[in-house]
């Protein structure tokens, strides 16, 4: 079996019925085939009216929802929905849409979701990624801070920490290599989805300083 992120939402018709399933899915005793169809853990969560069961296979998240179903009764009492992960798109998908089979598909995806990054971020104001540097001593981290700055490459400095925000994923891997090139020795760099925090620092044209990061 190919184990994969699957998701079963449960939407009921108030947060009473979403608390009642989430109850009887915690309490609930299986034992023999169905626990084996089951497999270790399904984790189950309740937002509001929905509840949402994750498992990690599409056999594993079908059992969960041939049992809810039966709880649900016929039809339901309720909108169920599976979807299951998609790895590049980075976001839960039906499962009619195909996952890329070849590089070539992997690469059309990948930069799909750079360009729905540096969308959202441009929407936004706030970079979606950020490159985090965490140097040895206040003085270096001051002087690759004014060194960033006077090129135009708005950072955030705290102490010996530094945030550098970048568009997208990609950007934010291309300015770490270069960190990583320039920074002292014994700096530790760090790529991790935006904390909205460091595009802040130039709010009124914070796109303006991603021309100039070449080798």
């Amino acid at each position: 079996m190919t184990r994969d992120d699957w998701r079963l939402t449960v939407v009921l018709g108030d947060e009473g019925e979403a608390r009642e399933l989430a109850g009887w899915l915690v309490d609930v005793r299986v034992e023999g085939d169905e626990r084996e169809r089951l497999g270790d853990r399904v984790i189950v969560s309740r937002d509001g009216a929905r509840v949402l069961l994750y498992a990690d296979t599409e056999e594993r998240a079908r059992e969960v929802e041939r049992m809810v179903l039966a709880r649900l009764g016929h039809p339901a009492a309720g909108e169920v929905e599976l979807e299951r992960w998609h790895p590049v798109e980075q976001r839960w998908e039906d499962l009619s849409v195909p996952l890329p089979r070849t590089e070539a598909e992997w690469q059309v995806e990948h930069e799909r979701l750079q360009e729905r990054e540096a969308a959202d971020s441009r929407r936004s104001g706030h970079g979606e990624w950020e490159v985090r540097v965490e140097l040895g001593s206040h003085g270096e981290t001051v002087e690759l801070a004014d060194r960033l700055e006077r090129e135009g490459v708005p950072v955030v400095r705290r102490y010996t920490f530094l945030l550098v925000g970048a568009e997208n994923e990609d950007q934010a891997r291309e300015l770490a290599k270069r960190l990583e090139r320039e920074a002292p020795e014994g700096a530790r760099i760090e790529v991790e989805p935006g904390g909205q925090m460091v595009w802040e620092v130039a709010p009124a044209n914070p796109f303006a300083v991603f021309g100039g990061f070449g080798a």
